[in-house]
């Protein structure tokens, strides 16, 4: 405490004897940024970064992450940001612009020889999962922004980009962006190609029926060890094994035991492909689809109940389920529900087919390794909704490649997050986001004399932490690694 010139005019006899001025103190948030350094070096992230990047170019990279993780997509407010927060070996200031121009700077040399060691270091030779997502995008002069098949159903141009992730930790292994127009199972090999020159080879590949196609079903013989893929139920070889096996599929040889699903394995040449096909039936799936259709089949009658005139331009909406006759005065009409299409439709209703190259594995096997290609599903999600990426408002492929990078990066670091803390989200019903703010809550304080931390550790914090840092005493381990810090 430091008297005002208030207490010397009370108090004239305690004359002021030092005219020392008070150390400047700050104070940062530190939890959030010390948890991510310990993701990169407990994942190898960071040695791998630098590798590929360079020192700082990688603290760049990880701290940008970082922002994007807790802030989202959009870059503007990443000055205030590292303004209020602790980021070690920072030594540039980010901003809009700066991280603009980091984002041109990358190259895709660089980017590839991340890719390679990043492989290296994680994959663990298991099943790859891969999907495609499309990213919208504004930008009018970007060659790979066109229009195509928006998986958001937004009226925007987009890009399309496809991501490998490890099927067992779910953990982003690489990714490649691609023209919007392209379709997924055409650009499939060009991609598969890219993907092995980065170190993905010798693995089993996990796809879902929009692949399908001969050409795909070829090629990935060459590309993988084996692969397995969903089979789209109107094909003519699914409906032929549904007639011949579907009947008498529910049978006690047939089930897959505590999981309430019935399987029946074929061999088969598919698209000159040899392989097995799994016709798997879920009666309580297929309890539920079947009243779904009679519900929506009733509320057509009641549409078409109400319907004055002949629905000439509304019949790919009615003729799927009913017969319509106009009336000869080209008025009213008649209907009625067209029974055979209806019970074609109710056939494969709880059914579904899986194709796989792999022919030591088992149903249940073959079963679990496709249900997790969702992985990937859940990392788009996390880069469409939690990191705010569905669209992108870069305007140059330099600087959207740049930034997709960034979110990769930053996919990896959330998706490990999740990992380490799913217990303790399960166990308080609290997300993420709340986890991430009682790590920002921990703050430095710091003068010329060092870094302290400004309070207590919560019991929360320590909980949170304790999924990172293995210590028997958190609070010693934590307070040695602060004496190292650097004011």
């Amino acid at each position: 405490m430091h008297p005002n010139n208030n207490y010397y005019d009370l108090y004239p006899n305690n004359t002021q004897t030092t005219t020392t001025t008070p150390q400047e103190i700050t104070v940062q948030n530190y939890g959030y940024t010390y948890i991510i350094n310990k993701i990169c070096q407990q994942t190898n992230l960071q040695t791998t970064l630098t590798h590929a990047f360079g020192k700082q170019h990688a603290h760049n990279i990880i701290n940008i992450a970082a922002y994007i993780i807790q802030e989202g997509n959009t870059i503007d407010g990443i000055d205030d940001w590292q303004q209020k927060t602790y980021l070690p070996n920072q030594t540039t200031p980010l901003t809009s612009q700066t991280t603009s121009k980091l984002f041109t700077n990358q190259t895709e040399n660089q980017r590839n020889k991340f890719f390679t060691n990043w492989i290296k270091t994680t994959l663990n030779q298991s099943s790859v999962c891969y999907d495609v997502t499309s990213i919208s995008s504004y930008a009018k002069e970007m060659t790979t922004v066109e229009r195509g098949y928006n998986r958001d159903g937004e009226n925007l141009a987009q890009y399309n980009l496809g991501l490998f992730c490890d099927e067992q930790t779910k953990t982003p292994l690489y990714y490649n962006r691609y023209n919007g127009s392209i379709t997924d199972k055409t650009n499939l090999l060009p991609v598969l190609t890219n993907a092995k020159t980065v170190g993905i080879t010798h693995v089993k590949l996990v796809l879902d029926g929009g692949f399908w196609s001969k050409s795909c079903l070829v090629g990935l013989q060459k590309f993988c060890d084996a692969y397995t893929i969903g089979v789209p139920m109107h094909l003519k070889v699914a409906q032929n094994i549904l007639v011949a096996y579907g009947a008498d599929i529910e049978k006690y040889q047939n089930e897959l035991v505590g999981r309430h699903i019935y399987c029946v394995a074929v061999e088969s040449v598919v698209c000159g492909v040899f392989g097995r096909v799994f016709l798997y039936y879920d009666s309580l799936n297929r309890y539920y689809l079947c009243s779904e259709l009679s519900e929506y089949i009733e509320r057509l009658k009641g549409e078409l109940s109400r319907l004055k005139r002949y629905p000439e331009s509304k019949l790919g909406r009615y003729t799927p389920y009913f017969v319509l006759t106009p009336h000869s005065d080209g008025v009213g009409f008649d209907y009625v529900v067209d029974v055979v299409k209806v019970d074609l439709l109710r056939r494969s209703k709880g059914f579904f087919m899986i194709f796989t190259t792999d022919m030591g594995v088992l149903a249940g096997e073959v079963l679990d390794h496709y249900r997790g290609k969702d992985a990937v599903e859940k990392l788009f999600c996390q880069i469409k909704v939690e990191l705010g990426g569905s669209r992108v408002r870069t305007h140059s492929e330099e600087a959207t490649d740049g930034k997709t990078f960034v979110v990769f990066v930053a996919c990896i670091l959330r998706n490990y997050l999740l990992n380490k803390l799913s217990g303790y989200l399960v166990e308080t019903s609290c997300s993420l986001k709340k986890a991430l703010n009682q790590l920002s809550n921990i703050t430095l304080l710091s003068s010329q004399d060092g870094y302290r931390f400004a309070k207590a550790l919560s019991k929360k914090q320590k909980d949170i932490l304790s999924a990172f840092i293995e210590s028997k005493d958190l609070d010693k381990t934590l307070t040695d690694e602060l004496s190292t810090l650097k004011p």
